[in-house]
């Protein structure tokens, strides 16, 4: 009944929504679906002013194009072009492909990002800024296409498994075998099997944006299940150089200090541009502090800024 809803809603969403990819033109503001390879990603960009820069956007976990609506108003009025879109299982992606029945692999939400900046024909090198989820694929994408980035801009990106979250599901996988131990299930399915409660039960409560509409909630287990594994320190020697910015939010509520600290010290000292600690920010930067975001970007892009 549930899988007989959630097709209903995208057939509905569809029929009010249809529109083919169209063709996209760097000198034009555009809002619409691009086709890639494999699929049709919702792209929302606004054009640089003349001699200006553009700024690609990775939205974190929950985050569809919407959210960024804060910082974009300030990186608008500086004049920089922006380049934001929903990657496959978010926003307007999701609803007009559905949610897939398997992990969102972080490598092909990698891949989806260097399709679509050729698609556009984006003029590399890349100044790519990511939010948490999004800081994770900026930086996978990094060690990647390293070639074309020019800046990497992680702000509270994820760049391990949350350790309490993870730490828990691990002991439920261990009693698991303790008691039942001839459940056929590999100890990745169990696991995946306690995330899924966790994001189901939890997530709600401190992301009401999760419950938007029938397909999100999947979506973001999803995701995170092709995320967990992921370890940004295991590959932070193929950085180029000279283009990592960290971001740390003083008052980050879900990733400590102390685990962007270790990724930092994991970062090679050539790939370093700038650490930052943000005074008073949360998690959600562009919407904590978008006017203090939007000038790090800003002097970022231009080369002249140093961290603080």
């Amino acid at each position: 009944m549930q899988k007989r809803t959630l097709n209903v809603f995208i057939v509905i969403y569809s029929l009010f929504t249809f529109s083919t990819a169209l063709a996209f033109d760097l000198t034009q503001n555009f809002q619409g679906f691009v086709s890639i390879k494999t699929k049709e990603l919702y792209v929302d960009y606004t054009a640089p002013e003349k001699n200006k820069e553009v700024v690609v956007l990775l939205n974190g976990l929950t985050y569809s194009t919407t959210q960024w609506n804060q910082l974009t108003t300030e990186l608008k009025k500086k004049g920089l072009g922006i380049l934001r879109y929903d990657m496959d299982g978010m926003g307007k992606t999701l609803l007009r492909h559905g949610v897939k029945p398997e992990p969102y692999a972080y490598t092909d939400q990698v891949e989806d990002l260097y399709n679509l900046l050729k698609t556009t024909k984006l003029k590399a090198p890349y100044n790519i800024v990511g939010l948490s989820y999004g800081g994770g694929i900026a930086a996978a994408y990094s060690y990647k296409y390293g070639k074309t980035v020019k800046n990497a801009v992680l702000m509270a990106p994820y760049t391990e498994a949350l350790e309490q979250q993870d730490a828990y599901i691990k002991y439920q996988v261990a009693l698991t075998r303790l008691y039942f131990p001839f459940n056929p299930a590999t100890n990745d399915q169990i696991y995946d099997y306690y995330l899924r409660q966790i994001c189901y039960t939890t997530y709600p409560l401190v992301e009401p944006v999760v419950l938007e509409n029938p397909l999100k909630l999947e979506a973001v287990f999803r995701m995170t299940q092709g995320i967990r594994k992921f370890r940004a320190a295991d590959e932070a020697e193929r950085f180029p150089k000279n283009t990592v910015h960290l971001i740390i939010a003083e008052k980050d509520q879900y990733i400590p200090r102390e685990v962007l600290t270790k990724f930092w010290d994991a970062v090679p000292a050539q790939a370093k541009a700038s650490l930052t600690i943000l005074e008073g920010s949360e998690h959600k930067i562009p919407e904590s502090k978008p006017a203090e975001a939007a000038n790090i970007i800003e002097s970022i892009v231009n080369g002249a800024y140093q961290g603080h």
